[in-house]
């Protein structure tokens, strides 16, 4: 009877757990379908990239450059600090076992303030260029949007789909100009991309010049979207998840587990800055794997550059050294015969 009963009061609880789901998509329903009828769809647009540019890069970064600046040691940017020892001051924390621990707490410079406003402006020109790219399609050339605005939303597994086809283009759309950029000089935007110092944590990112930011953090993601025809719900999940991976890996935290997604990708950040830009262009690491130009590390840090193939090759260099073989040993063949 007491299985009965709380098998009965489990279904319930299910129930209620649906119904209170269905209600907060109804409701979730409502309030989109009232925003789109009430307002143009360009601010829309605009007003909810930035909205999640902001929750989930913007803020976050923000958070952890107060970690990083307020207290260094702790953080472990300690050596790269620019700041003069005497605007540091010692503060003692207690530990859990009853001893204490200095920490040096430091100060806001020019420079941490620049990176932030630095940030935020090349966000703002990003969305610009979003709203620019909007009007001439759909005002000057009578073409349908870029990104998909309507009262229906997109599948939950089609917006998956979508975000990992756009993951995939996106790699290709950095890793290319990424490479050009680091391998050849004399191009105009060899000086306008640098890798800043860790000291500004995440905000290294968007803390770059306008081309940079735009060529390599704007349009690899606002290109597959409209390459896709994304819906703009399924857009605002594309830049969530991008921004929120991007915060996490170039915060170069030393404790972001090696074995996890997030902290291979900040590892082949940290390579790509330590090698001095000789490899790592990727975001995934696929092409990289496939040029030759993975990032090769040992427990000392880095220690070259190639791909995973024999001899740290890449994937195309073990092609092209399997096609001279055989080329070679049906070459042999032909002179003994």
């Amino acid at each position: 009877m007491s299985a009965l009963i709380g098998s009965l009061g489990g279904l319930g609880l299910l129930l209620n757990n649906y119904t209170a789901s269905s209600l907060n998509l109804f409701f979730f329903w409502m309030t989109w379908t009232t925003l789109i009828m009430s307002h143009p769809p360009l601010r829309v647009e605009l007003i909810a990239t930035f909205f999640v540019r902001f929750v989930f890069f913007l803020l976050p970064a923000l958070v952890f450059t107060l970690f990083d600046n307020l207290l260094p040691s702790l953080a472990g940017k300690e050596p790269y600090l620019n700041s003069k020892p005497a605007s540091r001051k010692s503060v003692s924390v207690s530990t859990r076992r009853g001893r204490k621990k200095t920490l040096q707490v430091s100060n806001f410079n020019r420079g941490t303030l620049f990176a932030i406003f630095m940030s935020l402006g090349n966000i703002m020109l990003g969305i610009g260029i979003q709203a620019i790219l909007e009007y001439v399609a759909v005002d000057i050339f009578r073409r349908p949007r870029l990104l998909k605005i309507s009262s229906t939303f997109p599948y939950p597994w089609d917006m998956a789909r979508g975000v990992a086809y756009a993951m995939f283009l996106r790699e290709v759309f950095v890793y290319y100009p990424h490479r050009h950029i680091h391998q050849t000089p004399k191009s105009p935007f060899h000086k306008a991309h640098v890798h800043p110092r860790p000291t500004t944590s995440s905000l290294n990112l968007t803390t770059t010049m306008p081309i940079d930011y735009v060529l390599l953090q704007f349009l690899p993601v606002y290109i597959p979207s409209i390459m896709l025809s994304f819906h703009l719900l399924t857009y605002l999940a594309f830049v969530a998840v991008t921004s929120l991976v991007d915060v996490i890996c170039y915060s170069q935290y030393e404790y972001l587990p090696k074995a996890f997604f997030l902290g291979r990708i900040a590892r082949r950040v940290r390579g790509h800055d330590e090698s001095g830009g000789e490899g790592g262009y990727g975001w995934i690491g696929l092409l990289d794997w496939v040029h030759g130009t993975e990032i090769n590390w040992d427990e000392g840090g880095v220690i070259g550059v190639g791909g995973g193939g024999e001899g740290g090759e890449g994937f195309t260099q073990a092609v092209r050294r399997g096609v001279r073989t055989r080329k070679a040993s049906r070459k042999a063949r032909h002179v003994d015969d």
